[in-house]
C-alpha cells in the first residue's frame, strides 16, 4: 500500500478533474466522430503529485484486494480529517477508472467519509474477466466491502455512491448483502439490459450500446495514467494492456452478445432485476425520464424493492441530474446522513417518492460544467407504487384523439413506412426537429381538443393499435407531446416496437405496462390484411398538460432519441391504423392529479423537452377530463 497527502488546492482541483472525467466516461466531452461523445480524451493527464498537505486536509492510499479466485481488485481511499481515526465509508464501484481515483466520490470527503473508488474485475487496474454486470460483479464488490469494512480507517458502516454504472453495481452488490452495508444510492440504473438499452421494443439500438463499449481502452489508458502518476504504480499499464485484450474474445465483447436479437441466455444472467428482490437495505434512486444514454424504463427494479425501504427521485432531464440538481444533492446527503452516519435527521419519515417537475437549466454551473437545475415544483407520494388512473384516449379518423370509443364500421388511417422521422434530444445538436415536407406522409399524428382542465400523469403507457401492413413485419416508434396555446409544441416521451416481436409476457404485462416476450418462438409475422394488435410501451414519464393545451400522439418510423439510434427493418410498408368499433386503437396513460406550477414551463431552459412549432391543427370541441 502506498499512501500520498495532497494539499488543499490540489485535492480542489483533482475532485473536479475527476469528477468532470468521470461524468464524460458516462457522456461527456469528447468525440467519437459521429457526433456522439462519451469519452474524454485519452491525452488527459492529472496534476503532479504534491509533497505536502495541511493536518486536516485529505489523506489518499491506494492498494489491491485479493478476491478467493486470486484476482486482485485496485482500489484508491480518500480519508478526511489528515486520515486520524476511523469513519463511515462510502463506495464507488465502477468499471471506469474509480479504482485509480474516486470521481463522483470525491465529492463526499468534505462530509466526512471515507471514499473508497474501486474498480470491477477486468477493468482498469484490476485483474480478471470484465463481465460487464452480473452476479460475479456483485459477489467480488460484496467481498471488497466486507474487507473495507474491516480496516482501521473504516467505522464499519458502509454506503455506496454514484450513478450509472456504479449505480446498478450497487444493486448487484447489495443483493448479496455483504456486512456492514447500510444504504444505497442506485441511480440512472439498467437491470434489464435487453429491454431498457440494448433492443428497445425488440429493435435494436445501434448507437450509444457500441459507441459507450468503444470507449473503454481510452478510459482504461487514462485509469494506468492515474495511477502511475498519483501512486507510482506500473503495474496497472500492464494490467489495462491485458483487459483491453480481454474484451475483444466473443464471449466478453459487449458488441458480439448485443447480436442476439432475442431476449435469453446472457441478457437474462445479467439482469439485475431478477435479483434486486433480495436487497434488504435502504435505497434511494433517481431517474430521469428523458435520459439520453440509458433512458428511464430500468427494467422497473422498484417494484421488487420492499417499498418501505425504497425512496426514487424521478424527473424531466438528462443523464447527469445528481450532480446538476441541488435538490438531488441535498436529498441524497440527508439519506446518507441518516442511514450510514447514523444521524437522527428524521429522513425515515420523508416521503419515499418525489417528482421534480420541469428542471430548467440555471445560469449558475454545476460541478461537471454543466448549468445547475431547478425544478419549478415538487410533487410528493408516501411510497411506491404511485397509483394511478388509467385514461385511455382514442384515435379517431380525421386524426382526433378522444375520449369516446369510435363507432364506425370499417375506418382506418395509411401511413408511408420507413421515413425519416425527427430526431429529438441528439446532444450533439438539441432540440426537436421539425418534420420535412417530403416526410409528412410518414406519420399520422393524433390530437386532442384543447383541454378543458389540468391534467397530470406519472409513470409509464401503453398505445395499444390495431395494425395492418403490407409488409410482414413493421417498425413503429410513437411520440408523446402537449401542443400549447402559445402555439408550440412540446416534446414529452416515446416508445418503440417491432411489430413481428409483439407477443407479451402476460404474467408480466397490465393495462398500462406491456412486458415484451421477446423471445424467437414467440416472433410471428403481421398477419395480411387483417388489423394486429400490437402494444407498444411508452417510457416512464410524468408531465402536466395545461387546461387549454392539447394531448397529441404521432406514430411513424423510429428514428434518433438522444444517443440512440435503432437498426430499423428497412422493408417499404403502407401501414394502416383501425378506428373501427371491433378494432379501436388507443392509447392509456397513467392520470394522478399532484400540485404543480400554473404556468407553461419555459421551452428553452425545460431539460430534454424541447418544442418546436406547431403545424398541425387542433381539433374544435372540448378535450377529454380527467378520469373518475
Amino acid at each position: 500500500m502506498r499512501i500520498s497527502t495532497p494539499p488543499l488546492r490540489w485535492r480542489v482541483a483533482a475532485s473536479l478533474l475527476a469528477t468532470v472525467a468521470a461524468l464524460a466516461a458516462c457522456g461527456g466531452s469528447g468525440s467519437s466522430g459521429s457526433g456522439f461523445a462519451f469519452f474524454p480524451p485519452a491525452a488527459e493527464t492529472p496534476p503532479a503529485q504534491p509533497p505536502a498537505t495541511p493536518e486536516t486536509g485529505v489523506v489518499r492510499k491506494w492498494g489491491y484486494i485479493t478476491l478467493p479466485d486470486g484476482n486482485r481488485m485496485r482500489y484508491s481511499l480518500l480519508l478526511p480529517n489528515g486520515g486520524k481515526g476511523s469513519f463511515p465509508l462510502l463506495v464507488e464501484y465502477d468499471g471506469y477508472s474509480s479504482g485509480s481515483a474516486p470521481n463522483i466520490g470525491q465529492l463526499w470527503v468534505t462530509e466526512g467519509y471515507a471514499v473508497m473508488g474501486l474498480n470491477v474485475p477486468g477493468t482498469g487496474c484490476s485483474t480478471g474477466e470484465d463481465q460487464v454486470f452480473d452476479a460475479s460483479t456483485g459477489a467480488a464488490g460484496a467481498f471488497a466491502l466486507e474487507w473495507a469494512g474491516k480496516q482501521p480507517w473504516s467505522n464499519g458502516r458502509i454506503g455506496m455512491v454514484g450513478y450509472s454504472y456504479s449505480g446498478y453495481n450497487q444493486l448487484w452488490v447489495a443483493a448479496h448483502r455483504p456486512k456492514g452495508l447500510l444504504a444505497i444510492t442506485p441511480s440512472k440504473n439498467v437491470t434489464d439490459p435487453y429491454r431498457d438499452v440494448g433492443y428497445p421494443g425488440g429493435i435494436k439500438n445501434i448507437g450509444f450500446p457500441s459507441q459507450w463499449w468503444g470507449g473503454f481502452p481510452a478510459t482504461w489508458n487514462r485509469a494506468a495514467a492515474l495511477a502511475a502518476k498519483l501512486d507510482g504504480d506500473t503495474e496497472c499499464a500492464k494490467t489495462v494492456a491485458d483487459n483491453i485484450e480481454k474484451i475483444k474474445r466473443p464471449d466478453l465483447d459487449l458488441t458480439k452478445w448485443l447480436e442476439n436479437p432475442y431476449a435469453d441466455g446472457l441478457y437474462v444472467k445479467r439482469s439485475a432485476f431478477y435479483e434486486t428482490g433480495k436487497i434488504n437495505i435502504p435505497a434511494l434512486g433517481t431517474q430521469s425520464w428523458q435520459d439520453e444514454q440509458i433512458g428511464p424504463r430500468s427494467g422497473y427494479y422498484e417494484d421488487t424493492m420492499e417499498p418501505g425501504k425504497m425512496w426514487l427521485i424521478s424527473s424531466n432531464g438528462d443523464h447527469h441530474t445528481n450532480v446538476t440538481s441541488d435538490y438531488i444533492d441535498g436529498t441524497l446527503k440527508r439519506f446518507l446522513a441518516h442511514f450510514v452516519k447514523g444521524e437522527d435527521n428524521g429522513f425515515e419519515k420523508e416521503p419515499h417518492v418525489r417528482l421534480l417537475q420541469e428542471m430548467q437549466q440555471t445560469d449558475q454551473k454545476a460541478v461537471n460544467g454543466a448549468a445547475k437545475l431547478k425544478q419549478t415544483a415538487v410533487a410528493e407520494f408516501d411510497r411506491l407504487p404511485v397509483k394511478v388512473k388509467p385514461l385511455r384516449l382514442w384515435m379517431q379518423p380525421g386524426g382526433v384523439l378522444g375520449d369516446a370509443k369510435p363507432t364506425a364500421g370499417a375506418a382506418s388511417s395509411d401511413y408511408r413506412y420507413p421515413a425519416k422521422s425527427p430526431v429529438v434530444n441528439n446532444p450533439a445538436a438539441e432540440g426537436w426537429q421539425a418534420v420535412a415536407d417530403a416526410e409528412k406522409d410518414g406519420q399520422l399524428t393524433f390530437t386532442t381538443a384543447a383541454l378543458p382542465e389540468d391534467l397530470s400523469f406519472y409513470g409509464e403507457g401503453s398505445a395499444d393499435l390495431y395494425l395492418s401492413a403490407t409488409a410482414d413485419n413493421t417498425d413503429l416508434q410513437v411520440t408523446v407531446s402537449e401542443v400549447r396555446p402559445d402555439g408550440k409544441e412540446m416534446f414529452v416521451q416515446r416508445g418503440w416496437l417491432r411489430a413481428s416481436k409483439r407477443a407479451l409476457d402476460d404474467s408480466r404485462s397490465t393495462e398500462l405496462r406491456p412486458f415484451g416476450d421477446f423471445t424467437q418462438p414467440k416472433e410471428a409475422a403481421l398477419l395480411s390484411g387483417q388489423p394486429n394488435l400490437v402494444r407498444i410501451e411508452i417510457q416512464k414519464f410524468a408531465h402536466v398538460f395545461r387546461a387549454g393545451s392539447s394531448i397529441r400522439v404521432t406514430v411513424d418510423s423510429p428514428s434518433q432519441t438522444g444517443f440512440w439510434l435503432f437498426g430499423n427493418d428497412k422493408t417499404p410498408s403502407t401501414n394502416t391504423l383501425w378506428h373501427q368499433a371491433a378494432n379501436a386503437s388507443s392509447i392509456v396513460l397513467g392520470y394522478v392529479p399532484y400540485p404543480h406550477a400554473a404556468a407553461l414551463p419555459d421551452c428553452g431552459k425545460t431539460l430534454r423537452q424541447p418544442c418546436r412549432t406547431n403545424v398541425v391543427t387542433v381539433p374544435a370541441g372540448t378535450g377529454p377530463r380527467a378520469p373518475t
